[in-house]
């Protein structure tokens, strides 16, 4: 799909893979890969023309997020679902059979504030499989880059904890 964009060149949105990951790793304030991978989406970068040096004009990534299969355990999606008090294999059960999390949204400094982030959200919640699609973040204190794409912020039940993040793809039709 391609993105608009005010920016010489094209931006494309494209289904990626884990491969794809290493490109824009060093953005993320979190080290490391996602535990595991349920989707990726990428964003590419094909520059014009006229700004091609010798002829080489390879698209690049510019952007990328990460759906991933749930942890069996979250406090709170415990919260929200009425899950606790069930045990860890029911949990598992639920959360495997109705939810991704995106576990990274990252975008090259040079492309930020072009609302990439936010359409690769909405592309991963479009996309996802489940139902419901999750996030945590504790830059969601000060970033509402989920709440711009859709997502319904749930408060956190103490200051240390991250902001969760749900949206339910029935909900959105």
């Amino acid at each position: 799909m391609k993105l608009a964009s005010f920016v010489p060149g094209e931006l494309l949105l494209q289904r990626g893979s884990p491969r794809d990951y290493a490109a824009l790793a060093a953005f993320h304030y979190r080290a490391g890969r996602p535990a595991t991978w349920a989707d990726v989406w990428v964003v590419r970068f094909i520059p014009p023309p006229q700004h091609c040096s010798l002829g080489a004009c390879a698209p690049r990534i510019v952007a990328i997020g990460v759906l991933s299969y749930p942890t069996a355990v979250c406090k709170p999606r415990q919260r929200h679902f009425n899950l606790a008090g069930k045990s860890y294999g029911e949990q598992l059960r639920f959360a495997n059979a109705n939810l991704r999390t995106i576990s990274r949204v990252i975008v090259h400094p040079q492309f930020r504030a072009l609302g990439l982030s936010t359409q690769l959200i909405r592309c991963l919640c479009a996309h996802c499989p489940t139902r419901y699609v999750e996030a945590s973040a504790m830059m969601g204190r000060a970033h509402p880059l989920f709440e711009r794409a859709g997502m319904t912020r749930v408060e956190p039940q103490g200051d240390d904890e991250p902001i969760y993040y749900i949206f339910d793809r029935e909900e959105s039709l």
